[in-house]
């Protein structure tokens, strides 16, 4: 006869030692890196910058850092080659202060969801109230041709991940958050207009989020048309839902890198990537500043 023992003492020795409870985002470890922020000193950022590869933007003057990410987060960091995973604060030209990353953490390396977003989850805990957060990306679109910028109006998350998973704590925002207007409309708005100030056609498109590393087969390109994307990339969508979750308004944008494998003949190298990326890092820096030093970023209202 098969069942359980008359004795569950064993059992209970067993599973003593297990963790039973849900995930909790490091809430934790961040109010730690919360409080060793403040100790510190430093300044308390009013918005948070994350720009992707191959982007690597002078933006105005250096108040605190740069950091690596190691000395920051309280887990093994390893960095990509495209990402120069450091951290500083920036004054801009209107006096705001911006929590700058330059670089960030991938799922596909291994990292949690919650791991990928500690910075932009820092950095709202310490005040921030905006994230701009920028991605290279390939496009889907014969029209969005590398080198040119799009500004996100929405996306779709096939990672497979979401950082609001488990049990967070409740002062970050409601469990269920409403991500309908994820990508602020009135941020997108300016930051066209910024552009066609500068001279610089800005395009729009929703964003698809994968895993990667792998970059797409074509078959995989055509669905995802079918599905009504025009952006594809292995960023983002991660921080975008932890931003909002926690109150952020955000802007986000692509620079177009590659077309979608099959979209035109030749593969996809990440070395092609970042010399995209490179070569178009100083019109971005300006785009960038000036939106940052923009009034209107700082004052116009969501909708």
């Amino acid at each position: 006869m098969y069942g359980l023992p008359h004795s569950t003492t064993g059992i209970r020795g067993v599973n003593q030692g297990k963790d039973t409870g849900p995930d909790t985002g490091l809430g934790a470890e961040l109010e730690g890196s919360r409080g060793r922020w403040l100790e510190a000193g430093w300044p308390r950022p009013e918005a948070v910058l994350v720009t992707g590869s191959g982007l690597n933007l002078d933006l105005g003057e250096r108040v605190a850092g740069p950091w690596p990410f190691d000395e920051l987060l309280p887990f093994d960091v390893e960095a990509i080659e495209g990402h120069a995973a450091t951290v500083e604060v920036v004054r801009m030209r209107n006096g705001k202060l911006v929590l700058y990353c330059r670089g960030r953490l991938h799922a596909y390396q291994g990292y949690t969801a919650a791991q990928v977003v500690y910075l932009v989850r820092l950095a709202a805990l310490l005040g921030a109230r905006s994230l701009v957060i920028t991605n290279a990306a390939g496009s889907l679109r014969r029209e969005l041709q590398p080198g040119s910028i799009a500004a996100l109006s929405d996306h779709v998350n096939l990672t497979g991940l979401n950082p609001l998973r488990g049990r967070l704590p409740a002062s970050w925002g409601p469990q269920f958050p409403d991500l309908a207007g994820a990508y602020d409309p009135a941020l997108r708005r300016r930051f066209i207009e910024l552009g066609d100030a500068a001279g610089i056609p800005i395009g729009e498109g929703v964003y698809l989020g994968l895993l990667g590393p792998s970059y797409e087969t074509p078959a995989e390109i055509r669905a995802y048309q079918a599905l009504g994307v025009d952006l594809v990339g292995m960023s983002t969508v991660l921080e975008v839902i932890a931003a909002r979750h926690m109150g952020l308004r955000v802007l986000g944008f692509s620079l177009i890198t590659n077309m979608g494998v099959g979209i035109e003949e030749g593969p996809v190298d990440h070395e092609d990537v970042l010399k995209v990326g490179g070569a178009a890092a100083a019109g971005i820096a300006r785009l960038t500043s000036d939106l940052l030093a923009d009034h209107g970023f700082w004052h116009s209202e969501s909708g």
